[in-house]
């Protein structure tokens, strides 16, 4: 088993996987909003609050998972390889905590963050040829097996630099065109949708809160066009107490901003949507069991 951890640009995510007969599995999980790209636009840097709260979420992790029994795989995604303090904060984190994290590129995320779909779409008996999208806090990857493109756009980086509901509309065809005519290049029949965008519609469908959310719920849920337009106006009904309860603390804005995008993408896309959970994390943890972690990672 290893302990797999995902720090993304929005979520810090910790899984224990194991070797399973039919692929890898979840033992335990853990996650935390840590929000590192917040004010990276502005700023270039990992604000102080969000090194806080990465912190306290590895902290917490530590007290959760047995380090000192399981080999520990670490990756960072894009707010990290734009920060110009990121290398200051991560020596911080070897010195304190005793985890060393690997920045990885684009390209290398989206192979990982495959390999964590593939597996979960097995898991559940699916083995048609898929497209995934990712849409992260500050970057968005894109592609199908052996073909993949990181876009600069996520929920957080664009929620910031747009600020309104109406400047958001105007703006997520601009920012998504080149990856729309990606996605539509590929032609698959599938598109599998990872990350807190598409899993927080499911969940909310399913009739489940922040903390009610069930992973093994939301994976193979197929979400429809619709779902997007009511998932936005159910947000938008919400006074923020409330929405803090149903998609978690200070989610909802950075969330219509997410599902903007993610229907820009989908727009004309004559395929099925599936949502799963897993991603990086568990391709993390995957590819070390499958001892093809450091190849991946320094192949692209």
């Amino acid at each position: 088993m290893v302990i797999a951890i995902d720090l993304g640009s929005n979520t810090f995510r910790v899984a224990l996987i194991k070797k399973e007969q039919n692929g890898f599995g979840n033992e335990q999980i853990y996650e935390k909003i840590v929000g590192a790209a917040r004010g990276l636009n502005e700023s270039g840097k990992i604000g102080l609050e969000a090194k806080n709260r990465l912190f306290e979420a590895i902290a917490e992790a530590k007290s959760k998972f047995d380090f000192t029994k399981f080999k520990c795989v670490a990756v960072a995604t894009e707010a990290f390889r734009v920060a110009s303090n990121s290398e200051e904060i991560f020596s911080e984190i070897r010195e304190k905590f005793g985890i060393n994290f690997h920045i990885i590129d684009g390209q290398a995320e989206a192979k990982l963050t495959f390999l964590g779909v593939q597996n979960a779409l097995r898991k559940l008996g699916i083995n048609d040829k898929f497209s995934i999208i990712d849409i992260g806090g500050a970057s968005s990857e894109i592609g199908e097996d052996g073909k993949f493109i990181s876009f600069k756009f996520g929920i957080i980086t664009f929620y910031e630099r747009f600020k309104t509901l109406d400047l958001m509309q105007e703006n997520a065809k601009i920012y998504t065109k080149e990856a729309r005519e990606f996605l539509t290049s590929l032609g698959n029949r599938l598109i599998v949708l990872t990350s807190g965008v598409p899993t927080t519609i499911a969940a909310l469908k399913l009739g489940l809160n922040y903390e009610s959310y069930d992973p093994k719920k939301v994976n193979g849920y197929e979400l429809k066009n619709d779902d997007l337009t009511w998932f936005v106006n159910e947000l938008l009904k919400m006074d923020d107490k409330s929405a803090d309860v149903a998609v978690g603390r200070s989610r909802k804005y950075p969330l219509i901003a997410g599902t903007l995008l993610l229907k820009e993408l989908l727009n004309g896309q004559e395929a099925k949507f599936i949502v799963i959970d897993d991603g990086l994390r568990e391709g993390v943890g995957a590819a070390y069991l499958k001892g093809i972690f450091q190849e991946i990672i320094t192949k692209f």
